[in-house]
């Protein structure tokens, strides 16, 4: 298995969440409440520019912005690679448990910035960092 993978959103990158026909810009404040209604299992397909032919089906994505300084607040497995229309795109499967729990206490940026230092592009191999990552996930934390 490849990965763990961080997918980067941004405001910034004039992407949008594709919910049932409904096109909506992609910003923090949509991600939040989209994994709180529990809409974003319905935005099938991300775009992607980087690494297509590394993912894997059950590769970990985690769902990280700079935005507001949050970090990773978001948690999928790939489902799917494919290419649409020219373009390449992940299909994921969220596990809306483990984003709400992310978004509850997310994996701060500056500590994201430490193994990435511009998470610009929107796929970004972290499995140099797994152990780390793991370490700070909410639901690994026990005590």
């Amino acid at each position: 298995m490849a990965g763990p993978w961080l997918y980067t959103i941004s405001a910034r990158a004039r992407r949008t969440f594709d919910v049932r026909g409904a096109s909506i810009p992609v910003t923090t404040s949509s991600y939040q409440e989209l994994v709180r209604n529990g809409r974003i299992v319905e935005d099938r397909l991300w775009s992607i520019v980087q690494h297509w032919r590394h993912v894997e089906i059950r590769d970990e994505l985690f769902i990280y912005t700079g935005d507001h300084e949050l970090g990773i607040i978001g948690y999928a497995t790939v489902n799917g690679v494919e290419e649409r229309g020219g373009r390449w795109n992940l299909l994921p499967r969220f596990d809306l448990a483990k984003c709400r729990m992310l978004l509850q206490r997310p994996i701060p940026a500056a500590v994201v910035r430490q193994w990435v230092p511009y998470a610009r592009r929107n796929v970004i191999d972290l499995a140099c960092f797994g152990n780390q990552l793991c370490a700070l996930l909410p639901w690994s934390v026990t005590g």
